[in-house]
């Protein structure tokens, strides 16, 4: 994953200078904080789950590479689930993002696993896997019975709660620990609100999203 250091007299200054470097939006990162004081800030930006412009680049130069890459992730997946002895149906599909495998059939709870553990090792088998077959920045995101799709549902709720406790108390919180791809519906869902900022701390797998006061308290 690409990151780099940005520095500034605020919080949101040092965020900035790093985006400009690493050329991306601040929807797309994680944002850890080095240091903090009252004349310079410094943190570290990593670009998280999602971003991936080599699959755009493809789409606008060969419109017959995002459909070919996609048959190949499908065949990758379909073939580890046929090993588990897990019977459903596999579908792809190619977006300016990433190839999404779609998972689909009955009692398939075994793939999803604890807090969607289970589904995040078959996506990191399925990666691995398709970097060799596919090139190293091909990113492929795999879901089953659109669980990444109502765990975003989930998290983004969780987070228009937290800003609204937030902007009552004007104190920050901690989420709980989440996967990259929730962190990153997190920082989507709130990137708009003139009153809160988010930020990611912490070590994999025990990184958290904290929602804070855009302006501090006074007083």
């Amino acid at each position: 994953m690409k990151s780099a250091e940005g520095r500034g007299r605020t919080l949101d200054e040092a965020i900035d200078a790093a985006l400009v470097h690493l050329g991306v939006s601040r929807r797309n990162v994680d944002v850890r904080i080095l240091s903090e004081g009252p004349e310079e800030t410094a943190v570290e930006v990593t670009v998280i789950e999602g971003e991936s412009q080599p699959v755009a680049a493809a789409e606008a130069g060969n419109g017959s590479q995002p459909s070919h890459d996609a048959d190949a992730a499908r065949d990758i997946v379909q073939q580890l689930l046929t090993r588990m002895g897990i019977h459903c149906q596999v579908a792809s599909r190619a977006t300016p993002e990433a190839i999404i495998v779609d998972v689909t059939g009955r009692d398939l709870g075994v793939l999803i696993g604890w807090r969607g553990e289970t589904l995040r090792a078959l996506q990191t088998m399925t990666n691995l896997l398709a970097s060799r077959r596919l090139g190293p920045d091909q990113r492929v995101i795999v879901d089953v019975e659109r669980y990444r799709q109502r765990r975003e549902n989930t998290v983004r709720e969780i987070a228009f709660r937290a800003a609204r406790q937030v902007k009552m108390t004007g104190d920050p919180i901690t989420l709980d620990a989440m996967q990259p791809f929730e962190r990153r519906a997190i920082h989507l869902a709130l990137e708009s609100d003139p009153d809160v900022t988010t930020m990611s701390i912490g070590e994999e797998p025990d990184r958290r999203v904290v929602v804070g006061p855009r302006k501090p308290r006074e007083g």
